[in-house]
């Protein structure tokens, strides 16, 4: 895949708190922080563009088919970034998308949709053969979610139910996106990592120490690693260690944290 480059705008907004209703669609009112929301601004919406047109381009010249998105440490973003690409992908590239919730320690993904949590991938790895348990979100957006509290979520990801669901996954969808626990605090990553054809990082700046960072990479294989979004970054500073010049749009113009995609080379 060639070298790409695309501001995110990954500011912290106001979650609403309106209680799922169980809706095949999403709830109104919406995270602020979806591409989706009424109010996103073009420049948001297009910069997630940029992105899913990179793991396009990587589709088509590597076949890659299933992606997972991780973190070093919690609170970097991961799972807004995992639904936003399972967004745009499913949007703008009308792609057949199959968001995955892998967290099942700590499943985010239904809050942040305003979905129903009652039966998820816990559920299903649990009752191998069983019904897939997907919200329909859009025509062309599935959603599966953690599902119920799982005391060994090890257990589950590491036997040949998890690796059929993924299989079959992967067979019947353009594009699965899974959003996984963080990689240095468990070991669930990395059972997902050795499934899924690639892996999308999502740093956040001047918080998760670059050791951290690279011992997270070095975990799932940085052959395995698409790029890198460097969440809350100072564009200054991005731009003064890549050598680019400033980049992107300002949604205010006192605003000036973002985060950035490096596709890496592949």
């Amino acid at each position: 895949m060639a070298p790409g480059l695309a501001t995110l705008d990954l500011r912290d907004a106001e979650t609403t708190s309106t209680p799922s209703n169980g809706a095949s669609a999403l709830a109104e009112p919406i995270d602020r922080r979806l591409i989706v929301h009424p109010a996103a601004d073009p420049a948001f919406v297009e910069q997630y563009r940029r992105l899913g047109a990179a793991l396009h381009q990587a589709q088509r010249h590597d076949g890659i088919r299933s992606v997972m998105i991780a973190s070093a440490v919690e609170a970097e973003g991961k799972t807004l970034s995992a639904t936003n690409l399972a967004l745009v992908l499913s949007r703008s590239f009308n792609k057949r998308v199959l968001l995955v919730d892998g967290d099942l320690r700590k499943p985010a993904v239904h809050e942040l949709l305003q979905i129903a949590n009652d039966v998820g991938l816990s559920d299903l790895l649990r009752r191998p053969g069983s019904r897939l348990p997907a919200h329909a979100v859009s025509p062309t957006l599935s959603v599966i979610t953690g599902g119920q509290h799982e005391p060994d979520p090890i257990g589950l990801l590491a036997g040949d139910a998890a690796f059929q669901f993924l299989a079959e996954t992967r067979d019947d969808y353009d594009w699965v996106v899974v959003d996984t626990p963080p990689v240095m605090l468990f070991p669930d990553a990395g059972l997902f990592a050795a499934r899924l054809d690639a892996c999308v990082m999502v740093v956040r700046a001047a918080t998760t120490a670059s050791p951290v960072a690279v011992q997270a990479a070095a975990a799932i294989g940085v052959s395995r690693i698409l790029g890198v979004v460097l969440n809350r970054a100072e564009p200054m500073d991005i731009a003064g260690g890549y050598g680019y010049g400033q980049y992107g749009y300002r949604r205010r113009a006192a605003s000036r944290r973002r985060a950035w995609w490096r596709s890496g080379a592949r």
